[in-house]
């Protein structure tokens, strides 16, 4: 299968994943379905930028995914819950219940299980949802990524402990602690304003305070009984290394690693997904940001980690090559990253693969990558 714009989707296309408009559970599209153009129009309606599709061109990829459909659906409806309870706990002045801290932690032990069985590398976690659920589907899959990116820190770095010493052990319930913050990481921007959350440019002075409030307002929400390590997530994921960070400006190691982990998940998250007033930026934007924030902004060794699991152009991305041509990549090695294996339909209606393919941008050797 292969990722294309909606807009520019062909008519008769055989869409390769469900495609959802809602939190309602039910598919706007089913895979298997030909594209029509008034199912193009619906699409683009429904703030479905782009959708997977199987054709001759992109027979036998399949990217690898971090969860299954079926935990991902479950994974949104418990959040999805926990979110409208929450609205309403704002306007009682009560934090979220029993029950939904109880299904939100089922969630994140599910997610755990998951992310212990599969590959290290997270090559592709966009979900076929609309701009308008982009809190949803941000929460969810910044929660795979960030439990995938603690397991490989915990496994290569291990985990500090409060005398300092690194330690290996109890590594699947610190990965349950740090999924269940990162599931709850953002709710505290319930209680933003939508023209301040949805504002397209720049914030003004007064937007960015009410805006740095969300991280404290989440942690207050989660009432006294929680984890210390999930209130770890979600008062300090905005935290920089260099102490340029909200809410409390810490730097360094003085911000728990957990939340060193939360803040790659949600920043490289946040870039590639579509929102209602920008549009999702490729993977490859996103692992640029992330590798130019390594010292600065994030924890170096959490960044090296990064590079292991999240390719810049992974399987089923269409890519531009250097001599012109459109491309889609079947598959990458995480010792080249910016060197992919593609596939190419010829003029004359051939499919072509070339490894190691010349993209557009890195005529160079890959120098990017070798900077960053």
């Amino acid at each position: 299968m292969r990722l294309v714009s909606s807009r520019q989707i062909e008519v008769g296309a055989v869409l390769a994943q469900d495609v959802y408009a809602g939190q309602s559970g039910i598919p706007l599209l089913r895979r298997g379905v030909g594209i029509s153009e008034r199912y193009k129009r619906a699409l683009v309606e429904n703030g479905i930028s782009t959708v997977w599709v199987d054709d001759d061109l992109s027979e036998g990829i399949a990217p690898q995914t971090i969860m299954t459909e079926e935990t991902r659906r479950k994974t949104a409806g418990a959040v999805g819950n926990a979110l409208n309870e929450a609205k309403h706990a704002m306007k009682t002045g009560k934090g979220l219940s029993d029950t939904a801290l109880a299904d939100l932690a089922d969630m994140a032990d599910l997610i755990t299980q998951e992310v212990q069985n599969t590959p290290d590398i997270a090559l592709h976690l966009a979900d076929m949802m609309g701009a308008d659920q982009y809190l949803l589907q941000h929460v969810v899959d910044v929660t795979a990524l960030g439990v995938l990116l603690a397991r490989r820190t915990f496994s290569d770095h291990g985990w500090v402990d409060f005398t300092g010493r690194r330690r290996y052990d109890g590594l699947e319930s610190r990965l349950q602690k740090i999924g269940l913050g990162l599931l709850l990481h953002d709710i505290g921007k319930l209680a933003i304003p939508k023209e301040v959350l949805d504002k397209p440019g720049k914030l003004t002075e007064e937007e960015w305070e009410v805006m740095r409030r969300h991280p404290v307002i989440g942690c207050d929400m989660l009432g006294e009984d929680a984890s210390f390590l999930v209130r770890a997530v979600v008062r300090h994921h905005h935290e920089r290394l260099d102490g340029k960070g909200y809410p409390d400006g810490l730097a360094g190691e003085r911000i728990h690693q957990f939340a060193r982990i939360s803040s790659v998940a949600d920043v490289y998250d946040a870039v590639t997904s579509e929102r209602t007033y920008k549009s999702a930026a490729p993977p490859v934007v996103g692992v640029g940001i992330i590798q130019s924030g390594s010292g600065t902004a994030f924890d170096p060794e959490v960044v090296a980690v990064f590079n292991k699991v999240v390719m810049p152009y992974p399987p089923g991305y269409e890519v531009d090559l250097a001599d012109g041509r459109r491309a889609v990549v079947v598959d990458v090695d995480v010792n080249e990253p910016y060197r992919p294996h593609v596939r190419i339909r010829n003029d004359d209606g051939s499919v072509e693969e070339l490894e190691r393919a010349v993209l557009a941008g890195h005529e160079d050797g890959g120098a990017q990558q070798a900077a960053a």
